[in-house]
């Protein structure tokens, strides 16, 4: 009775190990297709965001171009409308660089003591 006892433990035992090896190789191919199928997304996000931040990078490029340019525009005008306001009437410009350059001179010529 040992002996058939101790076969059929031995027997169960190896249907166990079967069962386990099958659900083994199982479980790595789910495991795989469901990791394969997350790397297919990280790639496709990866790539939506390159193009994403591709077209970002333009916009900007573009926006600050277009900043600089109005920029530019801006202080050609603000010149011009200076030179012709100082040309029609001058004094109040010469007395300003006269006031700027006494305090200019009188604070870089202060003794530091």
């Amino acid at each position: 009775m040992e002996h058939t006892s101790s076969e059929k433990i031995s027997e169960a035992l190896k249907l166990l190990e079967e069962a386990a090896v099958q659900k083994k190789d199982e479980l790595k191919s789910v495991m795989s297709d469901k990791y394969t199928h997350l790397k297919n997304i990280i790639v496709e996000t990866e790539s939506t965001l390159a193009k994403s931040l591709s077209s970002a990078k333009k916009q900007a490029l573009e926006a600050a171009a277009h900043a600089k340019d109005i920029g530019v525009d801006k202080a050609r005008e603000i010149a011009l409308d200076l030179d012709e306001s100082a040309h029609r009437n001058p004094w109040p410009y010469i007395a300003g660089t006269a006031v700027v350059t006494l305090l200019l001179g009188y604070i870089l010529g202060r003794n530091r003591k």
